[in-house]
């Protein structure tokens, strides 16, 4: 009885003491997600809202504001104040998006975007933040085309989590010294897989290097204009406190991705956004349990309007979903469909990742976007991929590597080729299965993505921005980095050393020879004595 009162007086004075240390631990986090597409903010919010519960204090600043009040969370939203990416971008219908225009253009693009990011700085939220005196013990902020945002950093004096919603983007490697070997480390709008064949990796290496400098020479001397006209001229360059990201969280995997080195502080957590599964709503269960022969599921995405695909395209895709004997989920903005069989059910937005989660879902017709790539792979369900633009080309092509999909360019889609692709699939299920072990490898992991993050997070807050997992080549200047300046020194050693060695042992013999050899006189005596 003594023993069991012992303890339970321990266990109640643990839990105080635990939760004394949990409230003093909490940290008030700025986090700044200034991008307006609902892909990359879905991306961040998990770890957002799992730190709120864990009772850290975060001001968001977003262009998605929450319908309700969240506990911990300050929500300054940008909606009113900035246009939605989607329409800046005007990727919003198929013949908006058009043939894909390849890496250089989209880099220009994202370039053309970065002024657009000033608008933010109009909004009195974000007003009153720069004139406040508000202290944060750390910074979450998206690193995508513009790092003017940094300065919000230099002003509360706290460290900076970098988070990408996509693999890392090329370019951002070099502000931790991570290694970026364009040989067999794909440039992140690059389709290649490695490993790469002679011209792959001379392409992979020009788009590597043209958007590495384009970030670093063109992007970032922008942004740190634009940045001065709110920070000041006080505010150090941009270039400085970029390379003093204390951590990078980005989108990716390497049962996926492909294997590359990492530093301490890059740290993977691709899948982050994926969440338990729920029930599906009644009527998408009956459709789907119903099907005898598997159902495929057909999304472009949410920023791909599917009704405004061109006639050629979508008869193309009517006439081959009405010659399969599966049934088709299809998202469609409108009631009704032209030539639509009986099999194909058409829904304006559906649950993906728990229709994913249905073991009678044979197939996934996709544009390639990362997060519903992501969510096929946890699911184990095949993929054929039909890539626009950004990083959706590589990532279809990552998948394929592993045999477990296929890709379709959107300019061969006919009615052959479509039909061709879908029952390759489905016919063979060696697709199934190398879906299904692709699955077992993305989610066999120590921790969740989220656990991950969280735990890395936290990691920066406790160690106070971890200055001991920052790479000593951050420091480094280019030449230093590739050691040009020792192959140099060591070269001009090997030819001072060769070249004293040669002069000298010219000299040698010069002089060796000269004893040996008889002079003129006494050969001009011996010819007079004979």
């Amino acid at each position: 009885m003594i023993m069991t009162s012992f303890r339970l007086s321990l266990f109640v004075t643990v839990s105080l003491v635990s939760s004394f240390i949990s409230v003093t631990n909490s940290a008030r986090i700025l986090a700044i997600f200034p991008i307006s597409a609902k892909s990359h903010y879905i991306t961040f919010e998990p770890l957002a809202l799992e730190l709120a519960k864990r009772g850290h204090e975060l001001v968001i600043v977003s262009y998605f504001p929450y319908q309700n009040p969240i506990e911990n969370v300050t929500v300054i939203s940008t909606r009113e104040h900035t246009p939605s990416l989607v329409n800046e971008l005007d990727i919003v219908t198929f013949q908006q998006v058009g043939i894909p225009k390849g890496t250089f253009f989209e880099i220009f693009v994202l370039y053309s975007l970065i002024a657009e990011h000033t608008r933010i700085f109009e909004v009195p939220g974000v007003k009153n933040l720069l004139k406040s005196n508000e202290k944060f013990d750390l910074m979450m902020v998206e690193v995508f085309n513009t790092d003017m945002f940094a300065g919000f950093a230099d002003k509360f004096k706290c460290p900076v989590i970098g988070f990408t919603s996509s693999t890392i983007m090329t370019g951002t490697d070099a502000r931790f010294a991570n290694p970026d070997n364009p040989s067999y480390i794909p440039c992140v709008s690059s389709e290649f897989v490695a490993p790469f064949t002679f011209w792959q990796r001379l392409s992979n290496t020009v788009q590597t290097f043209y958007t590495s400098a384009m970030f670093r020479y063109v992007y970032t001397p922008k942004s740190d204009k634009l940045a001065r006209q709110f920070f000041g001229d006080s505010m150090p360059p941009l270039q400085s406190l970029i390379v003093n990201y204390s951590l990078l969280l980005f989108n990716g995997h390497h049962s996926v991705n492909g294997v590359r080195p990492l530093l301490p502080n890059v740290v993977p957590i691709g899948g982050i956004h994926i969440k338990p599964a729920n029930p599906l709503p009644k009527e998408l269960q009956s459709f789907i349990d119903g099907a005898e022969h598997g159902v495929i599921y057909f999304c472009m995405g949410s920023m791909l309007k599917a009704t405004t695909i061109p006639d050629d395209k979508r008869d193309a895709l009517v006439k081959v979903f009405s010659r399969l004997p599966q049934r088709v989920l299809w998202k469609w903005e409108n009631d009704t469909m032209p030539g639509k069989s009986d099999n194909v059910k058409i829904v304006k937005w559906m649950p993906q990742r728990d229709i994913l989660e249905h073991p009678n879902v044979k197939l996934f017709i996709s544009h390639g976007g990362l997060l519903g790539t992501t969510e096929a792979v946890h699911c184990g369900v095949p993929i054929i991929g039909i890539p626009f633009y950004g990083d959706q080309a590589g990532n279809i092509e990552a998948v394929a590597s592993h045999g477990a999909g296929l890709r379709l360019d959107y300019n061969d889609i006919n009615e052959h080729n479509l039909y061709d692709k879908i029952t390759q699939i489905l016919n063979n299920p060696q697709y199934a299965e190398n879906a299904k072990e692709l699955s077992k490898r993305f989610r066999d992991r120590p921790q969740s993505p989220l656990e991950t993050a969280v735990y890395w997070t936290e990691y920066v807050i406790r160690h106070k921005g971890a200055p001991h997992l920052r790479s000593a080549a951050v420091d480094l200047t280019w030449y230093q980095y590739l050691l040009l300046d020792v192959i140099a020194f060591l070269l001009l050693l090997a030819v001072t050393v060769s070249l004293l060695f040669y002069y000298t042992l010219k000299f040698l013999i010069k002089r060796l020879f000269a004893k040996s050899a008889p002079t003129n006189k006494t050969a001009n005596k011996k010819v007079k004595k004979s």
